[in-house]
């Protein structure tokens, strides 16, 4: 019987009980413009939709086998993947076990069986990238460990000794033998005899670079004086000089050094400087030594001589190397006016004459007592001290005065 068509508003499958149902011994085809399902539909074989399937709701099956979305898909447990997973361009999670990105945020604290590789470190200056380094070196008494992921690095570097240098300067080569260049932190290397200022229980290093011919030592004077030792190392001992070239003389001044010295060329004497002798800080009050020597003198010659010192001072002893009459003036005028006084004739009111001693040869230290203040009183004040000494020993000699005094102003 050939198959025939007829229209149908609608089917209604009414029953008291059971469960109703369309039998059809072949295909049963639904063709309508939408076939809609108000309640719960169950589906005992193989559902097959040659279009697109669009859930409201939750999609719920077991062992789903090929899922093609363009949205979010969420499981309940595993995801089972054949080939990789692709998550935008730059992360990759292949089948071997392997992720691939480009970056990792994170401080990486949770991962494990990581290997470093590539070109190197990249080193950080406050966040931003300085460079990239291949190799650390750890210098100057930094050692390096590595231990259970944990890099440590330890200062290893000996203790300071405390006869340490802590300064260093060094003589240059002089022109045509009439003067020393120093050069060191603080010092014009193009100054004729440069100034140095040491200060107390530093120890300083002079490397004579100066040549040969040119031997250093400290001394009292800048005429030559005494030869200088306290705190002092020269490298050639048996003569209290530091030889050239590359030799050394270590000074330490100690807390009782004079206020001044000098260093001076063995063999040329155009080739001296000062040395000032300060304490830390500059405003220390406390009592020094200051020292000038006189050039030769005969049997009751007087000569002159400066000795550096302070602007203004209290002077508490005087010491000479023989006997002699020694003076000290404001300044040089005052000298140059009081020069033919005798000894044991008084000088004159507001002469200029600070103070004056005369010892003898079994007393040759005497005690100003009181203190005598005393200043330089040039048109711009210094610290030149103006001193005369007459010789009253019975040799032909150089005499030192050894002066000390109180610091009243620098």
């Amino acid at each position: 019987m050939a198959e025939k068509g007829f229209g149908v508003k609608e089917v209604n499958l009414i029953g008291g009980s059971g469960t109703p149902t369309i039998a059809s011994p072949n295909n049963l085809n639904l063709d309508a413009i939408n076939v809609a399902i108000s309640t719960n539909a169950t589906v005992g074989g193989t559902l097959t939709v040659s279009g697109a399937v669009s859930v409201g709701g939750t999609l719920t099956y077991e062992d789903v086998k090929n899922v093609d979305s363009i949205g979010i898909i969420t499981a309940r447990s595993g995801v089972d993947v054949d080939d990789f997973i692709s998550v935008g361009s730059n992360i990759h999670l292949g089948n071997a076990g392997v992720v691939t990105a480009t970056s990792f945020v994170g401080d990486g604290s949770n991962l494990t069986g990581v290997t470093a590789s590539g070109t190197g470190v990249v080193a950080q200056n406050s966040g931003s990238t300085v460079g990239t380094a291949g190799t650390f070196n750890f210098r100057n008494g930094l050692t390096a460990t590595y231990s259970s992921g944990t890099a440590t690095i330890d200062a290893t570097g000996s203790t300071p000794a405390d006869d340490d240098v802590q300064v260093v300067y060094t003589t240059l080569n002089s022109s045509s033998n009439s003067y020393y260049r120093i050069q060191g932190n603080g010092i014009d290397n193009t100054a004729n005899n440069p100034t140095l200022y040491f200060y107390r229980d530093t120890k300083y290093r002079i490397v004579n670079s100066a040549g040969g011919s040119h031997p250093i030592r400290i001394v009292t004077a800048a005429s030559g004086g005494s030869v200088y030792t306290d705190g002092v190392t020269y490298s050639d001992t048996s003569n209290n000089y530091t030889t050239g070239d590359g030799s050394n003389l270590d000074f330490t001044p100690q807390h009782d050094a004079p206020s001044t010295l000098y260093y001076i060329c063995v063999n040329h004497s155009s080739m001296v400087g000062t040395i000032n002798i300060v304490d830390f800080g500059g405003s220390s009050s406390s009592r020094g030594v200051v020292s000038g020597t006189s050039g030769s003198l005969a049997q009751n010659a007087t000569g002159n001589f400066n000795v550096t010192g302070y602007k203004s001072y209290l002077l508490m002893n005087v010491g000479l190397s023989t006997a002699g009459w020694f003076r000290l003036y404001t300044d040089s005028a005052s000298r140059t006016a009081d020069a033919s006084r005798s000894v044991g004739e008084d000088p004159a009111a507001g002469s200029g004459v600070i103070a004056e001693v005369v010892t003898t040869g079994l007393s040759t230290s005497i005690k100003i007592s009181p203190f005598v203040a005393g200043g330089n009183m040039d048109s711009t004040p210094s610290t030149t001290m103006y001193c005369a000494v007459k010789n009253l020993s019975s040799t032909t000699q150089t005499i030192t005065a050894n002066l000390t005094i109180l610091k009243l102003e620098d």
